[in-house]
């Protein structure tokens, strides 16, 4: 018996709805059926029931071309995705070529000798690409089994059963099974290696392009098999197969795009695509991008459809050099079944195939915007939604559960350095250790670590240089901002680059390209945001991909900064605009930040913090208002209460401020150039801790 592993389909764990995904074990499908079948027929399985001994997941990232290449393993028919099977030795077997679960499933068998079918099996779901075989135990063990009428009947064992006495049929109530069983197209599919030695052909298809390829056929069969795509077809403009205009008909090159044999589906470099008869070869990009909520880019593939045809480059079917035809329309009906969710496979959200290890520029098309964006339930369960994915990390704000308030003034003292070289820029604070940027002047500038593990700071390190990943030495440049978050400390000001550091070891251990100097820097729910005029989000546990998605530019400014609240918002802090904005993540995925709720000022902001209750401090410019430090009303920005003098403390130009340890730490940047911890009790309220 054939050797089975059970592997990721995807890279970086991106086929989450495959919830049982195994390591590379060797553990032969099937196991001893009176173990499978203690209570007869049918056997019901829930996703829980798959393991290594039962599962296997075709076209996953590991599995070898030879396999995936070899077309007595990987075909299937687009009008049958669903194969049910029983071998020789009776071995049942189920392969389900399709990107998306199948629920509720039934597999009936109606055998020789007996009158009726029975209930063979009950799937809760069928997964994604599911490989599923079980020995059958109608050889060697009798067993009882429940009829269509719902009679209960005694199978008797039988040593001479062979798969010929044995029909299978499946049942599904699924929307998504009326869905495949629309598709009238009876499409060969297959995986194919094309010659090497050809430039063209010089790079295989790999895992990824193969499930992509699997969604396009079925997405390009159910099209054609479609009602819209008839109508559509019939009010186009003419279709024309030379220059000189002559007509096609159109019933009969509907009836050629319904009836085609097939297609071997292959991987194109130096051309975006090469198609004619059953050779139908993409380039990658062409691959990804045919969803509307990605580039919706399907010229390719019809272009190379349509020479599947027998169409040339003449004409409107693949060039369209006499108007608009074939690919045009073939574009407009795919883009709007699929936004209608009719397509099978409407959304890129299926498969993530910028994210696997198999794709020839994994993160270099990670994150793309979307046209569209499509919104779904099914999709969300896949990928964790449209927010933040499953993989992403939880908030961590570092707090020391009761820590008492902290009192203390840090200045030029404290740093270690002359009075004239301590201005501190930003302050975070992360368990017993807060960290400060200095920016007085370019010869001086620093970023400082403390303890605070005595009640006041105690200077631990200071940081003016630092090695990168790379080897070479990089000076410290303008630091703006700082946080801490799981183990690591970002750093960003200028270099349009955010450093990244070991928070144990101080160690650079990645930098990250912004395009940017950022001068605000937040993190929360696992996604790290850095802001100037744009701002741009990262996801804590892939900071390697890049960005995730980008802001309309709010408006740059020098003095701009962020802040979280602790119920996970993150706001830009629009010096020049007066305004605090909340970032709204509700399609990050999707690559889109946009802005959402506003708070307008009558005064610059140069900071905000925000309590563990909901109150909203501001920092405003001093040189424009003498109430520069107040409690805001959070709904709607207007000045609660002016804290400008707390206790014997009056600031001068308050900047950058936060909350933590039920303590306010703000900085001054005016007069004393000093960083105050304030116990937040001096302002209203006990805080408490997160």
């Amino acid at each position: 018996m054939k050797k089975f592993f059970a592997l990721n389909l995807g890279g970086g764990g991106l086929i989450v709805s495959l919830l049982l995904l195994y390591g590379c074990t060797t553990e032969t499908i099937g196991s001893d059926p009176t173990e499978q079948f203690p209570d007869g027929l049918p056997i019901r399985l829930s996703t829980a029931d798959y393991n290594n001994l039962n599962t296997y997941y075709m076209l996953n990232d590991d599995e070898p071309s030879e396999v995936f290449f070899n077309t007595s393993e990987r075909w299937f028919y687009t009008d049958q995705p669903l194969q049910v099977t029983v071998d020789d030795d009776l071995q049942f077997q189920l392969k389900f070529y399709s990107p998306r679960a199948l629920p509720n499933v039934t597999i009936w068998a109606t055998m020789e000798g007996y009158d009726e079918a029975f209930k063979l099996f009950v799937f809760e779901k069928v997964m994604p690409f599911h490989l599923f075989q079980m020995q059958l135990p109608f050889a060697t063990e009798d067993i009882t089994a429940t009829t269509r009428s719902g009679k209960l009947i005694q199978i008797m064992a039988n040593p001479h059963l062979s798969k010929e006495n044995i029909a299978l049929e499946i049942e599904c109530d699924a929307p998504y099974w009326k869905t495949l069983q629309a598709i009238n197209c009876h499409w060969h599919i297959r995986f194919g290696r094309y010659n090497p030695n050809q430039t063209s052909w010089a790079y295989p298809l790999h895992a990824c392009h193969a499930r992509e390829g699997v969604a396009m056929a079925l997405n390009m069969t159910y099209m054609y098999s479609s009602p819209e795509f008839a109508a559509e077809l019939n009010a186009w403009g003419p279709l024309h197969s030379n220059n000189d205009k002559n007509l096609v008909n159109k019933e009969t090159v509907l009836k050629q795009a319904i009836g085609h044999r097939g297609l071997v589906f292959g991987y194109t470099t130096g051309v975006m695509g090469l198609g004619g008869g059953e050779t139908f070869g993409m380039h990658e990009s062409v691959y990804f991008e045919q969803y509307p909520d990605d580039s919706s880019i399907t010229e390719t593939m019809f272009h190379e459809y349509a020479h599947c045809l027998g169409y040339g480059h003449e004409g409107n079917m693949t060039y369209e050099q006499t108007g608009p035809g074939w690919t045009s329309l073939c574009g407009k009906v795919y883009e709007e079944l699929a936004l209608a969710k009719k397509l099978p496979v409407y959304s890129r959200r299926f498969l993530h195939s910028r994210r696997s290890k198999t794709a020839y520029l994994p993160g270099g098309g990670y994150y793309r915007a979307s046209k569209y964006v499509i919104e779904d339930p099914e999709l969300d369960e896949m990928d964790g939604g449209l927010a933040r994915g499953n993989d992403f990390l939880n908030t961590d704000w570092g707090e020391t559960e009761d820590a008492p308030a902290l009192s203390f003034r840090l200045d030029y003292n404290d740093a270690g350095v002359g009075e004239r070289n301590y201005m501190p820029r930003s302050v975070y604070v992360y368990g017993d250790k807060m960290y400060v940027t200095n920016d007085i002047r370019a010869a001086n500038f620093t970023w400082d670590v403390y303890d605070l593990s005595t009640g006041k700071p105690v200077l631990e390190k200071q940081l003016t240089k630092w090695t990168l990943p790379n080897g070479n030495e990089q000076t410290i440049g303008t630091p703006a901002d700082i946080i801490r978050t799981h183990d690591k400390i970002y750093l960003a000001g200028s270099h349009n680059t955010l450093f990244i550091f070991d928070a144990e070891t101080y160690e650079c251990t990645a930098t990250l390209g912004l395009g940017f100097d950022a001068v605000g820097l937040a993190a929360t729910n696992g996604t790290l945001y850095a802001y100037r005029g744009i701002v741009r989000a990262f996801p804590e546990h892939d900071l390697a991909h890049g960005a995730i998605a980008s802001s309309d530019n709010l408006g740059a400014h020098s003095s701009n900064t962020m802040t979280a609240d602790y119920a996970g918002n993150v706001y830009a802090v629009d010096y020049y605009a007066k305004r605090l904005v909340r970032m709204n993540p509700e399609h990050m995925m999707a690559c889109k930040l946009t802005a959402g709720k506003e708070l307008a000022f009558d005064y610059s902001p140069t900071g905000a913090a925000w309590s563990s209750d909901g109150r909203l401090f501001v920092s405003f410019d001093g040189k424009q208002t003498e109430q520069k430090f107040c409690e805001v009303d959070p709904e709607t920005g207007k000045v609660i209460k002016d804290y400008t003098t707390i206790g014997d403390i009056t600031l001068n130009n308050p900047a950058k401020c936060l909350i933590r340890r039920n303590t306010l730490f703000i900085i001054d940047r005016v007069g004393g150039l000093c960083l105050y911890a304030i116990p937040l009790s001096q302002l209203g309220g006990e805080e408490t801790n997160n």
